[in-house]
């Protein structure tokens, strides 16, 4: 058998203060704090990024990885931007070389590991 008092979530730890049990109980269904600053982070990071690249080898990128909008398929961007298959390859691997020597990717690399 449970023994004690009864407490309301919505009553006051110290009587005339605001705060209560449902100030500090957790809420599953919201998102972790943590979580969302990361991912807050990691988006800015991504976009100063990819800032650094021309507007053809951002765009590229973006469909590749689906930063932002559906990842497509070398075939499929080659279509959408009017380029070779080959030629779409190319571009991404320069973008990618360049990303790779981009001061600003220095902090990216925090969130990579």
């Amino acid at each position: 058998r449970v023994s004690g008092r009864h407490v309301s979530i919505d009553a006051p730890f110290v009587e005339g203060e605001d705060n209560s049990l449902l100030d500090v109980l957790p809420n599953p269904d919201s998102a972790k704090a943590d979580t969302s600053l990361m991912q807050e982070s990691l988006s800015l990071e991504i976009e100063r990024a990819l800032a650094q690249l021309t507007k053809r080898e951002g765009e590229i990128i973006r469909y590749f990885f689906g930063i932002g909008r559906r990842e497509k398929t070398l075939e499929e961007i080659s279509e959408e931007l009017g380029l070779t298959r080959e030629r779409v390859r190319q571009i991404k691997e320069k973008a990618i070389r360049r990303l790779r020597h981009t001061s600003r990717c220095k902090n990216l690399r925090a969130y990579l590991g």
